[in-house]
Parts: C-alpha cells; structure tokens; sequence
C-alpha cells in the first residue's frame, strides 16, 4: 500500500506507505477524519487527487458499517414468516473458512458453543467476534479493522490481541483505528495520528508515543450540557412517580432453543438505584435489558414488575415505554430507516423507530436543543444513516434522554466514541444521578466506567 499527497473532500493525506510485516495503529478523536481515512484506504472514496494512491487488493475490512450491512443482509433473508417459526438466520459456522484448521482460534474467541447457532441468536459481542473471524481465516494479505475491541468483553479483548499478534506475526498488515489510547496494541510498531482531518504525525509507535501531540483531541467536541439545565422538568417527571420500584425481577430466566443464558436472576431497582450490569459476551445481559424494556417475549413468562406493574397482565408495552429511554446495539442496528437527524431525536418521544405521526413544534424546539447539546445542530437535516457511527450513537443517547424518562437503559452507550465524548457522557449521567433527573441502567464492559454513582452491580456469567 502507498498514498502519496492524496486529497478528498475533507481530508489530506501526504503520505502513507505502510508495509505487509507492519501493524499500523491510527489514533484520532472522532471529528479528526479517522472515519473519512478509513473509508479511503478501504477503497469507498472513488474521487480522490493523488500523486500515488496504490491500495491492497480485496483488504479484509472489519467495521462497524460492514457488521451492519451484514445484519441487514441477514434481515433480508429472514423466512420466519414462511417458516411458521423464528428463523435463526445463516448458521455462524457458515461465515468461517476451514474450522478445523482454526479450531483453536473459534474456542479462543469463545465462539465454539455457537457454531450451530444461527445470525440472529449471537449477541451483539458474538456477532462482532463472528465478523473477526470471517476475515482473520479467509487469507487476507492485508486486514484493515474500525475499532477492533469495541463491544468486547475483557477476555475477548485479550483473545483478540493475541489474535491479531499472531497475524503480525505471520506478515499480515494490520491497520487498526482506534479513538483511546488505552486500546492500541502492545505489539503495534507504528502509530499514525490523525488531527484536522490530516495525517499529521506518523512514524515507529515508540517515537510517536514519545511525543504525542497534546492537541490532539482539541477538535473533540464533548456533550454539550449540565443537567442542571434540566432540572426544571425534573420536579413535574419525579411527581409523577406513584411507586418507588421501577424493576422487580424474582428468579428472572432467559434463554434460546431450550438453552438458558442465565436463570435464578433476582433484581430490584429503585428510584435512584443506579445500576451497573457486566459480563462476558453472550452471558445474558443485553437480553436482561430486553426483557426489563419489553422487547424479548420472555419478560411475559417471568415473575416482573416494571413500575410496578405486573408483567402479562394485560398492560400495555407502550404505556410502560413512555417512562423508558433506551440505547442499545440492538436499536442501533434496526434504526436503519430513511430519515433525518432531527426525527431520530424526535422519534424518542414516541419509542419509534423512525415517524410516522405529527410532533409539535415545541417536540421540534426540544429536540434542536438536543442536537446543541451534543453538537450535531448542523446536521438536523442530514439523514441519520449517512452519520458516522460514533455520530448515530451520540444522536441515539439525545433521543433516550429527550423526555427525560424514569428509567434510562443504556447498552454500552459509548460505542465507537473517544474519550474526550465517553468521559462527557459520563460525566453527564454522573449530574443525572446526582440531580435525580432518572434512574439509570447501564451496560458496559469498560473498566474505566465503572463511576461511583451506581448503587450496584450485577455481573452475569
């Protein structure tokens, strides 16, 4: 590969020109370019002015827009109509090139339990070491990953980095783009720096390292609010609230064909008990989040109450989802329809995804003050889809909070984001708690979001 003064429409690049016994770390925030030069040296630029631009032929290329087209892709096929059952989707094992020749890598990966299992049945987590593994065993000369260790649990993480240590090692390029420090791999023998939509510093990781930039995350535009501008809706939310329990789960189960992914689960949340669920990939917890939010059919066959509100007894979903924000990887991947930013943001008031009733201006008014908040008023009206993905993600947390709901359920929420918006965001949910705006529900498998404002912890698997 080598780029020499390539110029698109929002990026320059002077030059690149990595070799095939190279692992290239490229570090930037996200409003540095990193999305615009990922597309580039992937090959989904077409208009480009270079003195040189020679890019690998069929690269693998792992990112977050490839793990979507995937699931949409899967979407399509989806027969469970014709069926008369749930159709499961393409069986994982059908995405891994010879298993018995990397046999040791799927258990490595912890995916060999899930061979047999179909698409939609991985968890989010499984679904991205899925998506690793297609490309890590197909003999690619050249991989080329977005944020290799987003929406991995700690152990696969590890799992990962010995992975790709072990593909350096056999002189496969590597170029992997992170937004944090604290994710570049040890082994990694250069770093690129992206700031200003430039290439501006590269060179060996120890020298780069050395003397990295103070300025880089300076273009890093963080969440844009205090909750303290909220607190004049807070009082009429909080006087609303008849009971203090908003979750009771007793003896709470979950599973797939016949097959628990967790049992015996007790649970109770009160107003102001902020909680904090971790654990490995596949171990329950997105699903625990589906149930308590109404969107896995086993909350009807437990023993829960949400607002107190026996679960099957005839409630409406939508009356209970009046009082709910969410974000999650699973709300991410269906928000795929035709629609602006704006309606995103708008669409929260409503639990659609997407509009397909009128909104008052005052919604409009509220949901452009989101759009400030978060710095993303300039693209109301650019369709969500076309957003970068760390954008959509920042876009979806606007959309959870605009009514400011009893419980906010947030499933790994910081995705894709740097550290200047995951430390802001954090920051925000910790004046959240401290103002009792909501109660909140989150999900992670970053050590370093584990904040003292949650009242407790539950760690499945």
């Amino acid at each position: 590969m080598k780029i020499i003064n390539a110029k698109t429409h929002s990026i320059f690049v002077p030059k690149f020109a990595p070799k095939k016994e190279d692992c290239w770390t490229i570090l930037g925030a996200n409003q540095s370019g990193m999305e615009d030069f990922f597309q580039l040296i992937s090959g989904e630029i077409k208009t480009v002015e270079a003195d040189l631009i020679d890019l690998p032929e069929n690269p693998g290329i792992i990112s977050f827009k490839t793990q979507q087209a995937l699931y949409e892709s899967e979407i399509e096929k989806d027969e469970t109509d014709f069926l008369n059952k749930i159709d499961p989707g393409t069986p994982a094992k059908e995405f891994i090139s010879d298993l018995e020749r990397h046999s040791a890598l799927i258990r490595s990966f912890g995916l060999a339990s899930c061979l047999d299992k179909g698409y939609r049945q991985l968890s989010s987590g499984q679904s991205r070491k899925l998506l690793l593994l297609s490309q890590f065993t197909k003999n690619k000369s050249c991989l080329i990953i977005q944020s290799p260790f987003e929406g991995l649990d700690i152990q696969s993480c590890t799992e990962l980095s010995k992975a790709l240590h072990e593909l350096h090692k056999q002189k496969i390029l590597l170029i992997l783009f992170v937004y944090n420090k604290e994710d570049i791999p040890a082994f990694s023998t250069h770093i690129g720096i992206m700031e200003n939509y430039n290439l501006s510093v590269q060179g060996l990781k120890d020298e780069v390292m050395g003397n990295l930039p103070e300025k880089i995350w300076s273009n890093s535009k963080g969440f844009n609010v205090s909750a303290r501008e909220l607190t004049t809706k807070k009082e009429s939310n909080l006087n609303a609230l008849s009971l203090p329990e908003l979750v009771y789960l007793n003896n709470g189960f979950a599973g797939y064909n016949g097959k628990n992914v967790f049992e015996t689960l007790s649970l109770t949340i009160r107003q102001g008990d902020h909680t904090l669920v971790s654990g490995p990939n596949g171990s329950g917890k997105s699903t625990l989040l589906q149930i308590i939010s109404g969107d896995h059919s086993a909350c009807y066959r437990n023993d829960l109450r949400i607002f107190g509100v026996q679960r099957g007894s005839g409630e409406s979903i939508w009356e209970l989802k009046k009082d709910m924000g969410i974000v999650s990887s699973e709300l991410h991947r269906n928000y795929y329809v035709p629609g602006t930013v704006l309606h995103c943001v708008i669409s929260g008031y409503f639990d659609s995804i997407g509009i397909y009733q009128s909104y008052t201006p005052q919604q409009e008014t509220e949901a452009l003050k989101w759009l400030t908040r978060i710095n993303l008023k300039d693209k109301a009206g650019t369709s969500f889809r076309d957003l970068p993905f760390s954008a959509q993600r920042k876009v979806l947390i606007a959309r959870a909070l605009i009514k400011l709901p009893k419980l906010l359920i947030l499933d790994e929420p910081t995705q894709g984001i740097d550290g200047i918006n995951r430390n802001a965001i954090l920051d925000f949910l910790e004046e959240i708690a401290r103002e009792k705006i909501c109660t909140i529900l989150y999900v992670s498998h970053r050590e370093d979001e584990y904040r003292n404002f949650f009242i407790q912890h539950i760690k499945l698997g």
